[in-house]
């Protein structure tokens, strides 16, 4: 008997977990949206560039740190006449980070030490494979091996590796029950003392040290600096009778920024750069440490976004000489794409009940009354009018009034540039786990909204 399977998934679910599987970290991330950009036709400006911007140019800018990125459409009118056409979203997920002074031998082995950034769900981390991946950086040095300094800023010279290690290195063992018989009733997870990683057994620290150097293909004791990560090493993947559920780490919120770049380089698809159509010029802007409250000099609360609008807005060939670049932000729109709680089989109450969204039932607009969402009646209303476009199903998320609402970058980008925005997500399960869940179909519906968005309107 042949299936009916209504809820496979469709192309866009594919290629989002191809994505999900390069981008480890927000260093990778970046890495992974820049080579989807140089692919459609993008081409990369520096962020120190003095530079003219023409209509229909597709650019893209990597803030210093190398974890954001902000990407457009030039558009035919000057800012000032038409605002932007911004959708936000998030590099960074929840995780497990290597300290300062990263390694220790205790009880017979060899461990990392790490931090944790952000919100994460502790007990997720443990008895799991995890890899290493991050960014390292080394001095450049002279002959007699002092460092080197830049002749015109005065600033040390240095090389920026991205480094990942391609197979499990680590594990954080939990305690048997037989060792802690109320773990299951208290199961309390101390991050001091509990989510430090075993890397080897029965070796001194430098053999360990010696031997990871070999396998990441640099020595270890040459590094001046790092930013590394201990990352799930499980690939993503779909789950489901039906295949219609997408199960692994950073749904949250590297969906959203997916969602934002296809459905920019899908725009520029149609958007002839010879003649260009649109009007108003398009940005996707991919920040960094929103986990962490966003300040940070690429994070969404930094000077990033609103400067490079500022440039555009001024160096627009259809600018006049005294323009007032502000003006656009007046005329602009923001969607800040952040994952939304959908419905929990298991835990019901935990949600108001007349605003509990459902897996592949559609996209969710969120709101909150203490402005923890940027969403306002207008905005709202504006993206009822996108989602109809679309033909993309819409829900909504309140969060219960006798707990406490997380936030997003929406807020912080509204009170940034003064602009009109609407906080909206995709609905998921186990949000900050190391196991996520979200909908095959809903990762079509936000590419879809997000074509729709930088279309102006048409699907």
């Amino acid at each position: 008997m042949a299936l009916n399977l209504p809820n496979q998934p469709h192309d866009d679910a594919d290629r989002y977990l191809a994505f999900l599987e390069e981008a480890c970290t927000p260093a990778h991330a970046v890495v992974a949206v820049c080579n989807r950009l140089r692919s459609g036709g993008f081409a990369e400006r520096s962020a120190d560039e003095a530079w003219l911007p023409v209509a229909g140019e597709r650019f893209f800018v990597i803030a210093g740190d190398g974890r954001s990125v902000i990407a457009g459409i030039v558009g035919s009118r000057s800012p000032v006449d038409t605002g932007y056409l911004v959708f936000g979203a998030h590099t960074d997920s929840p995780d497990l980070r290597i300290r300062l002074n990263p390694v220790r031998r205790e009880a017979g082995t060899v461990q990392l030490l790490t931090q944790v950034h952000g919100g994460i769900i502790r007990r997720s981390w443990l008895d799991r494979p995890l890899m290493l991946a991050g960014v390292v950086y080394r001095l450049l040095r002279d002959k007699e091996g002092a460092p080197r300094f830049h002749p015109l800023t005065g600033q040390p010279l240095m090389g920026r590796q991205l480094v990942r290690l391609p197979r499990p290195l680590a594990v954080i063992p939990d305690l048997a029950i037989h060792l802690d018989r109320d773990k299951n009733d208290q199961g309390g997870i101390n991050p001091e003392t509990a989510l430090h990683a075993v890397f080897a057994s029965g070796q001194p620290v430098e053999e360990a040290v010696a031997l990871l150097s070999h396998e990441l293909g640099l020595p270890l004791d040459a590094v001046d600096g790092f930013d590394l990560h201990l990352v799930p090493f499980q690939p993503p993947q779909r789950l489901g009778i039906d295949g219609s559920l997408l199960f692994g780490p950073r749904h949250d919120d590297l969906a959203m920024v997916f969602a934002g770049v296809s459905g920019l380089i899908a725009a520029a698809e149609v958007n002839d750069a010879a003649a260009p159509t649109f009007a108003a010029t398009r940005i996707v802007a991919c920040f960094d440490a929103e986990e962490t409250g966003s300040q940070t000099s690429s994070g969404a609360a930094s000077a990033m976004l609103r400067d490079l609008l500022l440039r555009l807005a001024r160096r627009h060939p259809g600018s006049p000489v005294d323009v007032d670049p502000e003006l656009a932000f007046a005329r602009s729109l923001v969607l800040s794409g952040d994952m939304a709680h959908a419905l929990h089989p298991n835990f019901q109450d935990k949600h108001d009940r007349a605003h509990a969204p459902l897996i592949n039932q559609g996209l969710v607009v969120k709101v909150n009354t203490n402005d923890r969402y940027a969403s306002s009646g207008e905005t709202i209303a504006a993206f009822r009018a996108l989602c109809e476009a679309a033909k993309v199903p819409l829900q909504a998320y309140v969060h219960r009034q006798d707990a406490v609402c997380g936030t997003t970058i929406g807020p912080i980008v509204a009170a940034q540039l003064g602009a009109r925005t609407v906080d909206f997500g995709a609905p998921m399960w186990a949000m900050h786990s190391t196991g996520e869940t979200m909908g095959a179909l809903d990762m079509g519906y936000a590419v879809a909204l997000a074509t729709t968005y930088f279309r102006g309107g048409q699907a």
